[in-house]
């Protein structure tokens, strides 16, 4: 089994006119990250059957449909409404994450009651400089209890590199923050996307034990494969394979986003096959409480 730890996915209704449509909503910062002002954007946009075919042509076998880290409840909720509608479709193939925003107070709470209650497995992506709340909010406190009431006790947190070239988007996340909001949560499991930016090679302090890593968009923001030195610093058994499908994360040399490209690169990147199955398979399988 091959499991996609982060992918999102986006209606024709979004795409078709993306600006139009996050400014009829108030969603800015979406729309600077899909459709930037300067250079070219890197956002692919799929169906869900292009979704299915190119997780076939990858032998993927089951993805996890993130939410965006929207900036307003209101978008949260039109995005529940499309995720649970493709998971309802194809339960056997995507694995909900909940969309939330802790300015929408209780509603926020509430929605997110809502998407446990039919059977979503997380909440995120979550990027709170970006949504316009702090990591010490009570209202996310609330929700990342709730989630672990729930068993639906994972939360993904989107985290910049700082040492990285700048591009469409990029904000800071401080990486502290998110390494106490792990502390004060020990009942729940959080995944720093993006290899954390990549900080627990350079921070050298001990990460909570409920902390996972994805390898989310890494081709693009890392000239060279970061997998193996991360591995033999952090552990391969607290990093699991993603690819932030449908973004273009191989600019260069594809036309169009796909699955086959991250996973060769993390094949080909000496790591043992032991650490591999962890990776695309195992780490996953157990965190997400799968069969």
């Amino acid at each position: 089994m091959i499991i996609d730890s982060h992918i999102h996915l986006y209606p024709p209704s979004v795409y078709q006119n993306p600006q139009s449509w996050a400014e009829k909503r108030g969603e800015p910062y979406w729309l600077s990250c899909v459709q930037p002002a300067k250079g070219k954007s890197l956002q692919g946009w799929k169906t869900v059957p292009e979704l299915l075919h190119d997780m076939d042509a990858a032998s993927i076998d089951k993805a996890v449909l993130l939410a965006w880290y929207w900036e307003n409840h209101d978008t949260c909720k039109e995005s529940l409404s499309w995720q649970i509608e493709w998971i309802r479709n194809h339960p056997d193939r995507l694995i909900g994450f909940a969309p939330f925003n802790a300015c929408g107070g209780q509603n926020a709470l509430d929605l997110l009651k809502l998407a446990f209650d039919v059977g979503f497995k997380g909440i995120g992506e979550q990027n709170p400089p970006a949504q316009g709340y702090s990591y010490d909010d009570p209202i996310l406190a609330e929700a990342i209890e709730l989630s672990a009431a729930y068993g639906a006790n994972v939360v993904n947190l989107h985290v910049t590199d700082p040492t990285t070239h700048d591009y469409p988007g990029k904000i800071e996340t401080p990486y502290e923050s998110l390494l106490q909001l792990a502390r004060e949560h020990p009942n729940t499991n959080f995944i720093f996307s993006h290899l954390g930016g990549c900080e627990p090679m350079r921070i050298q302090t001990k990460n909570p034990d409920n902390i996972y890593f994805d390898t989310a968009a890494c081709p693009l923001l890392y000239k060279k494969p970061v997998y193996r030195d991360f591995c033999d610093t952090v552990g391969a058994d607290k990093v699991l394979f993603g690819t932030d499908y449908p973004l273009r994360v191989f600019p260069k040399d594809e036309n169009a986003p796909d699955f086959k490209a991250p996973l060769e690169q993390l094949r080909n990147s000496k790591l043992s096959d032991t650490d591999l199955l962890k990776i695309i398979s195992g780490n996953a399988v157990n965190l997400f409480k799968l069969s």
